[in-house]
């Protein structure tokens, strides 16, 4: 017994150095990411770290922290939900706390140079903190040796490691799946627990859509494993989930008069990404000139439905159905707007069943292709403010070959973990919640393509890397 209490000790102590000396390897990395790209691109404006979608939750944070300034309350600060809530009001505390200025220009929303550092040095400490916590748990579940190759993946592996020294969602995301996933599968939960699993499902949509219909996962996975006890945890953490939600719902009705909880990207995400390729293949046209028909289309459904258009607007000039939402000074009508988008993409689909089937599948396939130097490239490639998509460029297709191998890599060691689950037909429960998780993402996910929407299946796929590691290791050396 004292022999097995020093190994446990022993791989304790060293998962505990590596959870450390991850964490300040993150920080380093951010210390570098920094110092090489808190710049401006080319045209002395556009952030190289801060561009897009990140610039969107740092230029809302900025005007969160004006609103509080100017005496508004910080509970109904912000204008439209147009993406992710949550990322926007973590970045507003953050300037507050720290005082730093986001915009240098408020004109031109230029983002301020320094002070983020701080920013990424914080998520880092709560992404391993959670996996430490994360550890403790699948220690009763798994062999040490096991759970030691379990946390080497959650901390180094570069999909996921430079994540926490980049700006995007990610790294606040996977701390909560972390979270999450260990309170699940924790032992003798109780009422508290499953309250604070409902809170922290609510938070997770938060910081990012995805995470919308994850309670229902969790709810089949009590189902599952407690049959006819699992009434009072799913009711519960339900409720929980649920006060989440209304708070979202209330924030917005009391900010802009409408009561409404999905971020509206997510209402046009399918027409503006998906369903205009499928239009445009199935025509034979080029994607501008699809795009131009369905704002001509669009301009329609607005006449027709009497929207209040900015008087300014000049449709003949619009290429995009997008484009007239900000010409849609009415939040209400805008919610109308975007109602209408969902509904004309979807209508797309259906109309081109054969063009949208491949559509799927070529993304569902470039989904799953791991990409270890997005960040990297992220930063590096549009350094130059280059208008050009990485994914065209000499750069991407040299990666390919690189990018192919390792997935296969991976993907042969998660393998092999599940093939060991299977033979030994141990942990069923916890072989059924890895599998719902990853197939709940696949599947909401995988028609867009990008393959940095796939990062949060390899949370749950360290389960199998770690487990398949060990099956590997154990036949090499009884081989040998």
């Amino acid at each position: 017994m004292n022999f097995l209490s020093n190994i446990k000790k022993n791989f304790f102590n060293i998962s505990l150095i590596l959870i450390i000396i991850s964490l300040f390897a993150s920080v380093f990395t951010s210390i570098y990411f920094v110092s090489k790209y808190d710049k401006y691109q080319k045209d002395n404006l556009t952030h190289i770290m801060l561009k897009e979608e990140t610039f969107y939750h740092w230029w809302s944070g900025a005007k969160i922290v004006n609103q509080i300034k100017s005496g508004k309350n910080f509970f109904v600060t912000g204008e439209e939900v147009l993406t992710k809530p949550l990322p926007q009001r973590l970045v507003a505390i953050y300037s507050w706390i720290t005082d730093f200025n986001i915009l240098s220009d408020n004109k031109n929303s230029k983002i301020n140079l320094g002070g983020k550092l701080g920013f990424l040095i914080i998520q880092s400490f709560i992404y391993y903190s959670c996996l430490f916590y994360f550890y403790k748990i699948i220690r009763d579940i798994f062999p040490e040796k096991n759970c030691f190759y379990i946390i080497v993946f959650l901390a180094l592996e570069p999909t996921l490691f430079f994540f926490h020294s980049s700006f995007w969602t990610e790294s606040i995301y996977f701390s909560l799946q972390l979270l999450i996933f260990a309170l699940v599968i924790k032992k003798n939960n109780n009422n508290i627990l499953y309250f604070l699993i409902g809170i922290l499902l609510g938070i997770l949509f938060l910081q990012r859509s995805a995470g919308v219909f994850y309670i229902f996962v969790i709810i089949f996975y009590y189902i599952f494993l407690l049959k006819k006890e699992s009434i009072r945890p799913i009711f519960i953490l339900s409720i929980a989930y649920v006060l989440i939600i209304i708070l979202l719902g209330f924030h917005n009705y009391k900010r802009s008069g409408v009561f409404y909880i999905m971020p509206t990207e997510g209402k046009y995400a399918i027409h503006r990404y998906f369903a205009n390729d499928v239009l445009s293949k199935s025509l034979n046209i080029n994607p501008i000139q699809s795009e131009k028909l369905e704002s001509e289309l669009t301009y329609k459904w607005l006449k027709d439905n009497k929207i209040k258009l900015d008087s300014n607007l000049d449709h003949k000039k619009i290429n995009t159905s997008l484009a007239y939402r900000v010409y849609i000074k009415d939040e209400k009508e805008r919610i109308k707007f975007y109602n209408y988008l969902n509904f004309r993409g979807y209508q797309i689909l259906l109309e081109h069943p054969v063009e949208t089937i491949k559509n799927v599948i070529n993304g569902f396939i470039h989904f799953s292709v791991l990409d270890p130097a997005f960040v990297y490239y992220d930063y590096e490639y549009y350094k130059d403010y280059k208008k050009i998509d990485f994914v065209y460029s000499d750069i991407h297709k040299k990666w390919i070959p690189i990018r192919l191998i390792y997935t296969v890599l991976i993907y042969s060691i998660v393998c092999f973990g599940i093939y060991d689950f299977f033979k030994n037909k141990k942990n069923n429960n916890l072989l059924l919640i890895i599998l719902l998780s990853a197939i709940y993402y696949y599947l909401l996910l995988g028609w867009y393509g990008k393959t940095r929407l796939f990062v949060p299946i390899l949370i749950y796929f360290s389960i199998f890397f770690g487990n398949g590691l060990v099956f590997i290791l154990d036949k090499f050396y009884k081989r040998k």
